[in-house]
C-alpha cells in the first residue's frame, strides 16, 4: 500500500477529515483540516477572507441553501501524496460557521469532486485518502 492520509474520526459527532495545504499564486501556503461530505457537489467549501487570500482567479459564484457561494479557483495539495490540483472552491461564512460547530479546527468542508480525484475510504476508527493507483 502506498503513502496514505490516515486520520481518526474528530469532533461532535466524530466526522471525517482531511488535511490540505492551500497555496496561493504567490507560492505561500497553509496547511488546513477540512471536514469530508462525500454528499456536497463543491470539491471544497472556505470562509471569504481564505478564499480573498487564496484565490488564482475568480469564476461564477452561485445560489446554495446556505445563500451565496462566492466561486474562484483554489491550488490544493497534500504533499505526502504529491498530489496537488487548481479546482473550482467556493466561500460561505455562513456555511464554515455551521462546520465549526463539530470542531472550531475546520477550515471548511471539502465534498465529492476532491474526493473523486483521490482514493478514499474508512472504517469505525478512522478516514483515509491516498494517491490513486496509476493506469
Amino acid at each position: 500500500m502506498g503513502a496514505q492520509q490516515k486520520n481518526i474520526y474528530r469532533g461532535e459527532p466524530a466526522r471525517a477529515w482531511i488535511r490540505l495545504h492551500l497555496v496561493s499564486a504567490g507560492n505561500e501556503w497553509r496547511e488546513c483540516d477540512f471536514l469530508v461530505d462525500t454528499g456536497n457537489p463543491c470539491a471544497i467549501i472556505v470562509d471569504a477572507s481564505t478564499m480573498r487570500g487564496f484565490v488564482w482567479r475568480g469564476s461564477v459564484s452561485t445560489d446554495s441553501n446556505f445563500g451565496a457561494l462566492e466561486a474562484g479557483w483554489l491550488r490544493l495539495a497534500i504533499p505526502e501524496l504529491e498530489f496537488d490540483v487548481k479546482t473550482l472552491g467556493y466561500a460561505s461564512d455562513k456555511l464554515v460557521d455551521v462546520v465549526k460547530r463539530s470542531d472550531p479546527k475546520f477550515a471548511g468542508l471539502v465534498g465529492l469532486p476532491l474526493l473523486r480525484m483521490l482514493e478514499y475510504g474508512g472504517n469505525g476508527g478512522h478516514f483515509w485518502v491516498k494517491a490513486p493507483a496509476s493506469g
